[in-house]
């Protein structure tokens, strides 16, 4: 296995080493500021001899084991060692380091914090092997540009034992994070033992099924068994004391007043209505929730008070995210919270609810951090918001003077497919490819300068439905926390070229010392398709020109030879013209030698592929990676579904038009809508056809509305009738106002994703 990596290397290496940059030769990431190299090399012998002096003993010992266990040389401590040596400076940037790798090794520091990633840039600086390990002599100066540095880990989903979260702690240092995001409470499951209330992990912690496959899939089944799993008290004390020595501090967040199904299924009596649920097997989001009640309110600050002992970290989340109202709407005792506080309505009570705990952790010394939920009614005084719906609610907070984490869904959640090839695993939904993760930046262009100071910085989130154990946790995280640690460290990020270069020419070896089991999606080969006048190319384009690739091409399962008119095959291009009024399907297998298996392809050809299409309402930059040729792509959007195959609109109308280029008989539209409401995706209340000869006079067809005709979304594509001579097809979908009460998301607007776009000619 080992060779193969080696090689995997070694072949993609030849594209990318021509690139020419600064930073191209440093082995670094996160880079640093300053990299300059010099003649010749510091070759270690058997061993390295550690000046024990100016350094925390706890990262000399750290520095130690590194070199003894990962690289197996031999360290001999002492005072007056001469090949390794620290000294700390002063009047310098906040955490600043350099190294001078010379005759000797000097690492010079400003922090305990500094002097820890100093030692970790040293470690990527090691090239060779056992035999002859050395450092090209050079120097360099770092320090970060944020403060906050975050990784955040969902164990309510699934559980991760001790040892595996010390381990996901491990690898967040060798990348210079500084903030573990510990997400301990949710419906499926609570992890933290709090002794006043001991049914929280006796009952709370474990669950009697979980749902198979996709959330969304129908029909439903689950795997019956008891799961689950909790933390205790010294458990927590030990991971956090453990996370410390490596300079990263450790936020518990406590789920409240939402995703509070594990804890209501110990404590019934805490929700609106005091009836008895088990911990959940489904994703999702749940109409239980905690009332807004005193009971309620005083037990959340009981248990925060064990917390708080438990965590020493300035910051507490609450979380404060995804609460239905639909129970506090007809429970009396929370109308008569909102009737005794003159509060206008639930979302003033969810203010309410968010503002107690914050005045609660104030008077602690704490402070709180929640979901941009909270801004919701009107922000609690203190707080501080984890942006996760995109940046408006970080961009809100900060204008109000606010302190803002950026956590956007569309660049930080590692949940998220990484690359569209089919061998992917199976995950939530959404595409954030390596690429995207790197486009980050936490400081939106619409803030001021005043404004920005307000960003701490961005952290990745790891929601873990699908991610049932650490081979997969690690095969979601790696290396897209490399380029997250890059944007979030770097004053200025080198361009994307250079980093792929570091990461496959450097950190892809680093990563193997430790045994990660990283992505290879990067470097995989890609059907990229674009539009031609009579239809659409097709380009298989791998990451190395070396790479060989193996195509099979067939139709209905059947191979087919390069025969048709319409169907060329010649270094993996191919074309296709559309038809009048035909549908094929062809599947395309492609083998590579550094793919663990083939990868299926699947376009289907059919009469509107490649036509223009230009839109009117401009889809959400995040779910429109292919631009206006996704709805003609002929890639058939799937369900579970990957952001890469639909196009998402978070609007009340959506207005586009298809240019057929000339003046055609069309029988009928078929056009294919998503339906997932757990992540807010609703079909449209109905859609208006209009049709033109010149794209000025539009001839209107009556309004087809997609729930009543369709079904509720079980019948897929919708077929629309239009029997008229046109070039041009004007589309306006209309959704509903807001997502109905007692939705996910309810009283918010719909998103509405679509696709594929076929026109059907007599």
């Amino acid at each position: 296995m080992k060779g193969t990596k080696m090689r995997f290397v070694a072949l993609v290496i030849g594209v990318l080493i021509s690139v020419s940059c600064g930073f191209s030769q440093c082995p670094i990431i996160p880079a640093p500021v300053t990299f300059v190299t010099a003649a010749g090399q510091f070759s270690f012998g058997e061993d390295i001899a550690i000046n024990s002096d100016n350094a925390p003993s706890g990262i000399i010992d750290y520095a130690a084991n590194r070199f003894t266990n990962t690289f197996g040389i031999r360290v001999v401590i002492s005072p007056s060692a001469k090949q390794l040596v620290f000294k700390k400076v002063a009047n310098v940037p906040t955490d600043y380091y350099s190294i001078n790798v010379g005759e000797t090794i000097i690492i010079t520091y400003s922090s305990d914090a500094s002097c820890f990633y100093a030692v970790n840039s040293l470690f990527q600086l090691i090239q060779g092997n056992p035999d002859q390990y050395s450092i090209a002599k050079c120097f360099l100066k770092d320090y970060p540009k944020f403060s906050w540095r975050g990784l955040h880990l969902d164990v309510s989903r699934h559980f991760f034992t001790v040892d595996e979260v010390k381990r996901y702690i491990d690898l967040m240092a060798l990348y210079k994070f500084n903030t573990f995001h510990w997400h301990l409470t949710d419906d499926q499951g609570w992890r933290i033992e709090i002794k006043q209330y001991p049914k929280l992990t006796e009952i709370g912690a474990w669950r009697d099924s979980t749902v198979n496959a996709h959330y969304s899939t129908t029909p439903r089944t689950y795997t019956v068994e008891h799961t689950g799993g909790f933390y205790t008290q010294e458990q927590i004390k030990e991971i956090v004391q453990y996370a410390a020595n490596r300079y990263i501090t450790v936020i518990p967040e406590i789920e409240m007043p939402g995703h509070a199904r594990a804890a209501l299924a110990a404590y019934p009596e805490l929700s609106c209505t005091g009836k008895q649920h088990g911990v959940e097997g489904l994703w999702g989001v749940f109409d239980d929730i905690f009332c807004a009640h005193e009971s309620s309110i005083q037990f959340l600050k009981n248990v925060l008070d064990e917390v708080m002992v438990l965590f020493p970290s300035e910051y507490i989340h609450i979380g404060g995210d995804e609460a239905p109202k639909t129970r506090w709407k007809k429970c009396a005792k929370c109308q008569a919270v909102i009737r005794e506080n003159g509060l206008k309505d639930e979302h003033e009570l969810q203010s309410w609810f968010v503002t107690q705990m914050d005045m609660y952790l104030t008077s602690k010394g704490r402070k709180l951090i929640g979901w941009d939920e909270i801004l919701e009614g009107g922000l609690s005084p203190n707080a501080t918001v984890m942006s996760w719906r995109g940046f408006d609610g970080g961009v809100d907070a900060a204008k109000q003077g606010h302190d803002v984490i950026m956590s956007p869904g569309s660049h930080c959640y590692f949940d998220h497919y990484q690359s569209k090839n089919s061998t992917e695993p199976l995950a939530i939904g959404g595409f954030t490819p390596i690429e995207k993760v790197y486009e980050f930046n936490p400081i939106p262009s619409s803030l001021t300068a005043a404004e920005a100071t307000h960003v701490l910085g961005g952290q990745a989130n790891l929601w873990t439905e699908y991610i049932p154990d650490m081979k997969q946790l690690e095969y979601m995280v790696y290396p897209r926390a490399l380029a997250l640690s890059q944007v979030l460290w770097c004053v200025e990020p080198p361009s994307f070229e250079v980093f792929r270069s570091v990461l496959i020419k450097h950190q892809l070896n680093y990563l193997d010392r430790f045994k990660v089991n990283y992505s290879r999606a990067m470097c995989y080969p890609e059907m990229k398709v674009s539009r031609k006048e009579d239809g659409l190319g097709v380009v298989f384009t791998a990451a190395d020109t070396s790479d060989q690739l193996s195509l099979i091409v067939r139709v209905d399962e059947t191979n087919i030879a390069p025969k048709f008119p319409d169907f060329l095959i010649g270094k993996n291009i191919l074309s296709f013209k559309r038809g009048i009024d035909s549908v094929v399907t062809y599947r395309f297998e492609v083998k590579s030698e550094y793919m663990p298996k083939p990868s299926e392809f699947k376009m289907t050809i059919h009469p509107s592929i490649g036509l223009n299409v230009e839109y009117i309402t401009a889809p959400d930059e995040r779910y429109n990676s292919g631009g206006n040729l996704t709805l003609v792509d002929g890639i058939i959007g799937a369900k579970p579904w990957k952001g890469n195959e639909w196009v998402g609109f978070d609007d009340q109308e959506i207005e586009f038009i298809v240019d057929l280029g000339k003046k055609t008989k069309i029988d009928r539209a078929e056009l294919n809508f998503l339906e997932d409401i757990g992540s807010w995706i609703h079909l449209p209340n109905f859609v208006r056809i209009s049709v033109s000869t010149n794209g000025k006079k539009w001839a209107f067809l009556p309004d087809k509305p997609i729930y009543k005709a369709q079904g509720c979304g079980k019948h897929l594509p919708f077929a629309f009738q239009i029997q008229k001579k046109a070039r041009y097809v004007r589309f306006k979908i209309v959704t509903y106002d807001t997502i109905p009460e007692g939705m996910p998301g309810e009283g918010h607007v719909q998103w509405t994703f679509l696709d594929e776009i076929m026109l059907f000619s007599k």
